[in-house]
């Protein structure tokens, strides 16, 4: 057996707060805690509602397992948001004629109204997000991210 390398040790010497998934949990926590504030003071709306006021706004129409695919959200979370938003005339549901358990959602009149609203702030914030970056750091940061969506479906069988 070869011994580590010097970067090897570094690694697994590593303090938990530099962890990978801790500091990008902790960057998550801090944008989440940004959005919340800029869509509450601009259109009193969290944060799991401006998600699904976007993506429904975004595809016209959809149903709530392709939401939940999309968005990659809590099932639950995202039943109890929208059925919220529903009561809140945010949002419609309309039973498909074929199958009964399907529900096509779409914006009310009220919802493209706020997420019409809501979008020029919402882009803003991701354009001030970006600002920092140069365009080869946000490469990188797209193609790192994309292999760790990919690392992340790994369930750690083989340890």
């Amino acid at each position: 057996m070869s011994a580590k390398t010097e970067i090897e040790v570094l690694r697994d010497e590593q303090p938990l707060h530099q962890f990978l998934t801790f500091r990008l949990s902790r960057v998550q926590a801090k944008l989440n805690a940004q959005a919340n504030a800029l869509l509450q003071r601009h259109a009193d709306l969290t944060l799991s509602k401006w998600r699904i006021l976007a993506l429904v706004g975004a595809a016209g129409q959809t149903r709530l397992s392709e939401l939940a695919r999309i968005a990659a959200l809590d099932k639950g979370l995202l039943s109890r948001n929208l059925k919220l938003m529903i009561e809140e005339g945010l949002v419609v549901a309309k039973q498909d004629d074929v199958d009964h358990r399907v529900q096509h959602l779409s914006l009310s009149t009220k919802g493209q109204d706020l997420f019409d609203k809501t979008l020029p702030k919402m882009r803003e914030r991701q354009a001030k997000l970006r600002e920092p970056l140069d365009a080869r750091e946000l490469d990188a940061l797209s193609s790192a991210l994309d292999k760790l969506e990919i690392a992340a479906d790994w369930r750690g069988d083989d340890v």
